[in-house]
């Protein structure tokens, strides 16, 4: 519990809006989809819509028209041509300890990753750390609720801290 409070004060600190971003990708991703306040049908029929955490995955999903996915801890063989998005969930990065390798050979230029919940347990906050190190992934996102991830080999490598 105290992992989670103190957690979230450093985001609230370090957060900006879209004023703090001087990305154009991620300008444009943070104004046309974070803070996007249409109401979207769900993207998925599964996709839950109703929390905070829920609609702004949906207006992520919209946003890039994701068709092809995969959950990592479902551990489905999938080729990697065409995988849109991968998405992790903590409760698989809080008891696995991911290889940064494999997930990156799944992924592609315009593969979005997705981090449910970085900011679980001090291991989540660990693993997640460590992915914005890497430099392999040129664009990371933290939104306290999920943290994001892009290759985009044409961009110069930037993490960004953003209130949702």
């Amino acid at each position: 519990m105290i992992q989670l409070i103190t957690s979230y004060l450093k985001f609230l600190w370090n957060s900006k809006n879209e004023h703090g971003v001087h990305s154009p990708f991620v300008f444009l991703l943070v104004t046309k989809c974070f803070y996007d306040k249409a109401n979207f049908a769900p993207y998925f029929p599964y996709l839950e819509t109703k929390s905070k955490k829920g609609k702004l995955l949906n207006r992520l999903f919209h946003y890039f028209q994701f068709q092809v996915g995969i959950n990592i801890s479902e551990n489905k063989k999938i080729e990697p041509s065409k995988v849109d998005f991968i998405y992790i969930d903590s409760i698989y990065l809080n008891e696995q300890i991911i290889e940064l390798e494999s997930i990156f050979a799944l992924a592609n230029n315009d593969t979005c990753l997705i981090f449910e919940n970085p900011h679980y347990s001090k291991a989540t906050e660990l693993q997640w750390k460590s992915v914005v190190a890497n430099s392999n992934f040129n664009v990371t996102i933290d939104t306290y609720s999920f943290g994001l991830v892009f290759i985009r080999k044409e961009q110069v490598k930037e993490h960004f801290t953003i209130r949702v």
